[in-house]
């Protein structure tokens, strides 16, 4: 657990954060009292990261899907499917942890996301 002193709703919020991706996270970032609540700033924060990430990696799927030729456009999309599916399942499990209390930090993605806010959100 994070911290005995949280409000009891901030899990619940942190977990929120996730659920409509950078929307959320962007929303529950600025949105008072919980801005003030490092706990929920950290998940906001990584809500944005991991959506925008996901995102990045749907664009340049399709950019590459379009100009291949079929065969090698299929190949692409069916590997971008899996990987649709497994950020799906990873996207769960973020709002499961936020929900549980843990300040679980994406690897590599989490230390880009400090660089970009200026502060260490661990």
């Amino acid at each position: 657990m994070d911290g005995d002193n949280r409000k009891p709703q901030a899990n619940i919020i942190a977990a929120l954060t996730y659920l409509l991706g950078f929307v959320t996270g962007l929303i529950f970032l600025y949105l008072e009292p919980y801005n003030q609540d490092e706990f929920i700033r950290f998940h906001a924060r990584q809500s944005i990261g991991f959506s925008v990430a996901w995102f990045a990696i749907a664009v340049v799927f399709g950019v590459f899907i379009a100009v291949l030729p079929h065969g090698l456009g299929a190949l692409l999309n069916f590997i971008l499917t899996l990987i649709d599916i497994a950020l799906a399942v990873f996207w769960v499990v973020l709002m499961y942890k936020a929900y549980n209390g843990e300040r679980y930090r994406i690897p590599e993605l989490a230390d880009i996301v400090d660089s970009i806010a200026g502060t260490p959100a661990a």
